[in-house]
């Protein structure tokens, strides 16, 4: 015979057997999701206030506060973010062309070469001021005897900063001086810089004009006679600081026709690993294009917007130059970027 407590645990109406005790469940724990990567994260391991705290602003300008940094819908726009740069800006809230603007920016960028950084400084900027109280490679730049920036290298990293004053702003005549010895001592303090994400698969890049199109393909695609190039993502030109978006095989070009009677242009850049921008920046009113990449769009100025492999390419022709030229001319930048398809 089933004795009463075995008979209520098996009809299901038993609360407990005498003496026992329920054997606890363990609770299982809920895996932390690993988060996906998209866009490179900063690499420079300090903030905008470590660099330049209140104190230090209060010395260079009255009312300086921080702001964000601007950027447009062209990658150009985007190539510091991309290898990981820390932008900093603060300004006094004037409008841009108001007298009385003070605004200060910097950029301080991983794994700056000491040649791109002596190309630039004794190229654009002529050599600059020399400046050993904040480091052996500081130098100050200055119009006249009005400072309006600086320049600095350190060991795994660059700087370069911009103090704007409009006429109604009394600038002391060290304001260049003090945010250079500020910052360049903090950033010669840091430890190596985080790793550079790279999207798989990815995008080659660029390293040159003829690594995004040749003269052939311009004129056969894109219906540009006699391509040269006029501007280039170098030198004068250069959209990144120092040339750092060569980590990642970032590289604009222009191109205009020798032909003289020809008005006609062509812009193309990459950026490899810069799909979240393209899409972050995508404007209103732009129109969703087939067949190219793994998507694309065309903004209501005419460029050529392309998500390939992670990466980001803008096409783009002027005076003459059709939507179908541009987009057939997409579709070999891309093969010469190493889109995989």
């Amino acid at each position: 015979m089933v004795s009463a407590a075995l008979a209520l645990i098996l009809t299901g109406c038993a609360h407990s057997v005498p003496g026992s005790q329920p054997t606890p469940r363990t609770a299982t724990p809920t895996p932390t999701p690993t988060p996906v990567i998209t866009a490179q994260p900063v690499r420079v391991p300090t903030t905008c206030d470590q660099l330049v705290p209140a104190g230090v602003l209060a010395r260079i300008g009255a009312g300086l506060v921080s702001e964000e940094a601007p950027h447009t819908p062209y990658l150009s726009s985007w190539m510091n973010e991309r290898v990981g740069a820390l932008t900093c800006s603060w300004s006094n809230g004037a409008g841009d062309s108001s007298a009385d603007l003070l605004r200060l920016t910097l950029v301080v960028g991983p794994e700056v070469t000491r040649e791109s950084f002596e190309g630039y400084l004794n190229g654009e900027q002529g050599g600059g001021i020399h400046y050993p109280a904040a480091g052996p490679d500081a130098y100050t730049l200055r119009a006249g005897d009005k400072p309006f920036g600086f320049v600095f290298l350190t060991a795994h990293y660059g700087g370069s900063g911009n103090v704007m004053a409009g006429s109604n702003v009394p600038l002391p005549p060290d304001a260049d001086a003090i945010a250079l010895q500020q910052i360049s001592g903090v950033v010669s303090a840091l430890a190596a810089p985080g790793p550079l994400w790279t999207p798989s698969p990815t995008l080659t890049g660029a390293t040159g004009c003829d690594g995004l199109a040749t003269a052939d393909q311009l004129g056969s695609l894109g219906g540009l006679p006699s391509a040269r190039v006029v501007k280039s993502d170098a030198g004068e030109y250069s959209v990144s600081l120092f040339d750092i978006d060569r980590q990642v095989g970032g590289y604009w070009c222009t191109w205009l026709s020798e032909d003289a009677s020809d008005t006609a242009s062509i812009s193309v850049g990459v950026l490899p690993g810069g799909a979240e921008y393209a899409r972050k920046v995508r404007p209103a009113g732009s129109v969703d294009v087939p067949g190219v990449g793994a998507s694309a769009y065309r903004s209501p100025d005419g460029e050529l917007n392309v998500i390939a492999d992670g990466g980001w390419v803008q096409v783009h022709g002027y005076d003459g130059v059709t939507p179908e030229q541009q987009t057939a001319l997409a579709k070999q930048v891309l093969l010469n970027v190493g889109y995989s398809g």
